[in-house]
């Protein structure tokens, strides 16, 4: 049973160890004049190959899902939001 703790912390120290991000501002975002909507592109050489997640800040400066489309292109990612918020890519 310890042994199975043992790896069990390990595992997550590494995932933590290796998770990265980036944040943006919200004054970061474009708006698309055809639709009203704001998005912001960030190259693939930045948040890797493997897919992101979005999270929005909120006022108390914790974290949470991001109500954003998010096109994963092959040189880039898109991301789409009604509204602008500051933001934290997951990658």
């Amino acid at each position: 049973m310890e042994f199975v703790q043992y790896l069990l912390g390990f595992v997550l120290n590494q995932y933590i160890r290796n998770m990265q991000f980036i944040d943006f501002k919200k004054e970061h975002f474009s708006q698309n004049e055809e639709d009203g909507r704001y998005f912001i592109q960030i190259s693939k050489d930045e948040v890797g190959y493997e897919g992101v997640e979005v999270l929005e800040k909120q006022e108390d400066q914790t974290f949470i899902k991001a109500d954003c489309e998010i096109l994963d292109e092959v040189h880039r990612v898109t991301i789409k939001m009604k509204d602008p918020q500051d933001i934290r890519v997951k990658f």
